[in-house]
């Protein structure tokens, strides 16, 4: 049978037993409020954070635990805990004085409702929802009461969850997403996520994964129909892809890309109603940092060269255009540079920049320098 998490739990608080006595313990503490080191009462000025934790016994069975966190003789946060007869519970959260988070928790320690608020105002209430024991659906509502977003626990038959969805209201428009398990081995209990769906106005994502759990297929695509899809090929049982195949069908493009065994590109090339149109290659250091990149299109080779200094920084960039030098970065600090400019290999402007700002710039002719401007800061 469901079980609502509207149920209103009836006052916890209730009546205390007459005369009933309060235990009450004292703890180091820390800001979060950790119960550290048990302490004697007299030595609670000897540090930052005190707790203090009292239990009071109520009617019928239950208890009333406060505890609170002290810094000097200043309450800074306190946490109620009412505990009824039947194992129902109602947990509290106050800062300075003001309501922080209030939870209703069932008598088999099910989560049934949770309320946070700011400044001592509501802010949103998540609702839980249970059925034959399981977790049925989360709704959470906004300060106002309007529903913000759904999630709901889709179980098969045989007791194992099957989808996960998600429903959330965004600028007026619904969001939904979703995730389906599969039987495959990936996780104990041989449950993982086999697929997730997201939707968004007229967008929709699908990634689906392979037995290891690791996204093999990824899909694009809008009202008109499939945008983009990529394929993802792994070697053994490595978590980072091989390869990867994308192709964009409306416009017959595709592009393949390999990786290197830490996930970084070798080599990429684009093909274009099934001709080559770009070719790129980048050379890497031991350290995985790009030596070289060169593309290869319509228009030519354009190649650009790194130099690293050996505390990892970037010192230079030199940019080739069908193997002549077009411009060069020199980083002269971690927030300056200095840009050289070419004309067929020539060198026509130098310009130095400090902060992303323009600081001093030099014409060159004949590799002498002809004209020079400063700029303020």
């Amino acid at each position: 049978m469901r079980r609502a998490a509207r149920i209103v739990l009836p006052l916890l608080l209730a009546i205390l037993a007459p005369g009933a006595p309060a235990e009450v313990r004292w703890f180091r503490s820390d800001g979060m409020g950790l119960a550290i080191e048990p302490i004697p009462a007299f030595r609670a000025d000897e540090f930052p954070w005190i707790l203090s934790v009292e239990r009071v016994p109520a009617a019928g069975g239950g208890w009333v635990e406060t505890r609170r966190l002290s810094s000097g003789a200043t309450e800074q946060r306190r946490w109620t805990i009412a505990r009824s007869s039947d194992g129902r519970t109602e947990e509290r959260e106050e800062r300075g004085g003001l309501l922080e988070a209030r939870r209703l928790i069932g008598a088999s320690g099910e989560l049934l409702q949770e309320e946070a608020f700011e400044n001592g105002r509501p802010a949103s209430r998540s609702v839980y929802e249970y059925e034959s024991g399981r977790p049925a659906r989360v709704r959470v509502f906004a300060a106002d009461g309007s529903l913000a977003s759904t999630v709901e626990y889709v179980v098969a038959s045989s007791g194992r969850l099957r989808e996960v969805l998600w429903w959330t209201a965004s600028g007026g428009g619904v969001r939904s997403a979703s995730q389906a398990a599969g039987g495959t081995g990936a996780a104990a209990g041989g449950a993982a996520v086999s697929e997730e769906r997201s939707r968004e106005g007229e967008e929709w994502r699908t990634t689906r994964y392979d037995a290891r759990g690791r996204a093999a297929v990824r899909e694009h695509g809008d009202a008109s129909g499939l945008v983009w899809r990529q394929r993802l090929v792994y070697a053994g049982e490595a978590r980072t892809p091989a390869s990867a195949a994308t192709e964009w069908p409306a416009e017959r493009k595709a592009v393949a890309t390999s990786y290197d065994a830490a996930g970084r590109e070798v080599d990429e090339t684009t093909t274009v109603a099934g001709s080559v149109t770009e070719r790129v290659a980048w050379t890497r250091d031991e350290a995985g940092r790009v030596l070289v990149r060169r593309r290869t299109g319509a228009a030519g080779t354009e190649e650009v060269r790194n130099t690293w200094a050996d505390d990892g920084t970037l010192e230079r960039e030199e940019y080739f255009v069908r193997g002549t030098r077009a411009r060069t970065v020199i980083h002269t600090g971690p927030d300056e540079r200095i840009e050289e400019l070419y004309a067929e290999g020539d060198l026509f402007l130098r310009v130095q920049y400090r902060g992303g700002s323009r600081v001093r710039e030099e014409a060159v002719v004949d590799g002498r320098v002809v004209r020079e401007r400063t700029f303020p800061p």
